[in-house]
């Protein structure tokens, strides 16, 4: 098989039929969950949460500044005050510094990472990068690619084809 007739076949095989819509979407969801448990389990390794974690995860990569606990809050769909809570936690346990931000005729509760915070994000990123990798080791290449297409399109099919295209293969019932 030629090169160019591998990657017509790669490319057909890439775009779902209506049926195979479902099935993509289910993949993709059930790998989603799988890299969710293994951030999971490398958090509890290192006696922390999942929850945590996307914490810490959130106030590194949404700021280089003290992040406002109502971006943070929205960033993780939670309510404030329980943002606010599961905040003030972990800053009892060392992941957080809080401040209130001075200049503000309303002070806003602002968060950082605290140096054991940056580390233990280190620590269970590596981890659950490596658990990850595992997994997908442990794939043969055809499920591996069908995999990646399920995820490449359960996040940017939509934005790929355009909204109309993306549109009409919704279901018939689904509005």
């Amino acid at each position: 098989m030629r090169s160019s007739e591998k990657q017509m076949s790669l490319a057909e095989r890439s775009k779902p039929q209506d049926g195979d819509i479902y099935s993509q979407l289910t993949s993709a969801r059930s790998y989603l969950r799988k890299v969710d448990d293994f951030y999971a389990r490398a958090a509890a390794e290192h006696n922390t949460t999942l929850e945590h974690y996307q914490v810490l995860l959130a106030v590194h990569c949404l700021s280089e500044h003290p992040l406002p606990l109502r971006i943070l809050a929205e960033h993780l769909v939670r309510d404030r005050t329980a943002t606010g809570q599961l905040c003030r936690r972990m800053e009892q346990l060392g992941l957080l510094t809080l401040t209130y931000e001075s200049n503000s005729h309303r002070p806003q509760l602002l968060a950082s990472l605290s140096e054991r915070g940056a580390e233990v994000l280190q620590t269970i990123t590596q981890a659950g990068l490596g658990k990850r990798d595992d997994y997908l080791r442990s794939l043969s290449p055809d499920k591996r690619s069908y995999l990646a297409e399920a995820v490449r399109f359960s996040w940017l099919e939509g934005l790929e084809l355009g909204s109309d295209q993306s549109r009409q293969k919704k279901p018939a019932n689904h509005r």
